[in-house]
């Protein structure tokens, strides 16, 4: 009888799927990858945008998803008042789809919900593809350095705000 037989371990098996879900989008050391892309209102945009400051909020969202859309007022809010050294934006996963760019900036005029948006290139697909759900929200400091775990699902304006003064703290030491 091996140690590893899963059927009769279930609660093995669970530390198992949580291992690997949690492994498969570790930051560690994780750099978001050097991209160039449009804006959704056509402007140029690179990864130089961190530079801009310390930390970056990217919450990727798509129009289709009800939790994303949801959050996108509280989003719009925190967009004008965001904390000293940050800033917000965000990536429409979905804007390739036919109408879906129109739809997305439907939803971000009705939310008040100003920020940048990108246009997601094959570049980005280092971590867009370990993306499992959305929204998610990923934080980068200045040198395009991923800060921390990714926060998956919608949250509210504060708890937002909470999470980047939290990590604006991480990238001050």
């Amino acid at each position: 009888m091996s140690f590893f037989n899963l059927k009769k371990k279930p609660i093995l098996w669970g530390l198992l799927l949580c291992t690997l879900i949690f492994v498969g989008f570790s930051s560690a050391e994780e750099v978001f990858p050097k991209f160039s892309s449009r804006s959704s209102k056509g402007e140029r945009v690179s990864n130089a945008i961190f530079a801009d400051a310390k930390l970056t909020m990217i919450n990727v969202w798509a129009t289709w998803c009800p939790p994303c859309v949801g959050e996108m007022p509280d989003l719009g809010l925190l967009g004008r008042s965001m904390p000293k050294g940050s800033q917000l934006v965000g990536i429409i996963l979905d804007a390739g789809d036919s109408g879906a760019l129109e739809e997305a900036e439907e939803i971000l005029t009705q939310a008040k919900a100003d920020f940048l948006q990108i246009l997601p290139v094959e570049a980005m697909g280092p971590v867009l593809k370990k993306i499992d759900a959305i929204p998610t929200t990923i934080f980068v400091d200045s040198q395009g350095n991923i800060v921390g775990d990714p926060l998956v699902g919608s949250r509210s304006g504060g708890a937002y705000r909470e999470e980047i003064e939290k990590r604006l703290e991480k990238t001050a030491r």
